[in-house]
């Protein structure tokens, strides 16, 4: 699918696929986010989103590790959930694997959010999220 729309930051970059509600972001090699750069990351989205409310799929693969204080963070509706509907993340490296599935057990978003290896099953799921 042709990228769209894309704008890179220092950490990531964003991106549409089609005129829907899916914002679709990766993350720089080897990131290591703290909450210096978790908080970057949510202006950054915030930024390129406008403030509108978006469906994210976001690509894993790449980071490397995140501190405490960045996944608390950016599991608040003030932080990190801030604008996001529901997310779905991508990622076949098995550190982001063990690290998401962890995350997503023990912070349990308050929005819809689930983990994928397959790209194609991830943006499945965000339409039909979409669709409600």
């Amino acid at each position: 699918m042709e990228k769209r729309q894309q704008q890179q930051f220092k950490y990531t970059s964003f991106w549409k696929e089609a005129d829907d509600n899916i914002l679709f972001w990766d993350y720089a090699p080897k990131t290591k986010i703290d909450i210096s750069i978790a908080k970057e990351l949510v202006k950054n989205r915030l930024e390129y989103s406008k403030g509108k409310l978006m469906y994210t799929f976001i690509d894993f693969t790449n980071v490397q590790s995140v501190t405490k204080e960045a996944r608390d963070y950016m599991n608040s509706p003030e932080g990190g959930l801030k604008g996001i509907l529901g997310g779905a993340f991508l990622s076949n490296s098995i550190v982001s694997n063990v690290f998401v599935n962890l995350y997503l057990k023990i912070n349990k978003p308050s929005i819809p959010a689930k983990f994928f290896t397959k790209r194609e099953d991830a943006i499945f799921w965000l339409k039909s999220l979409n669709k409600h």
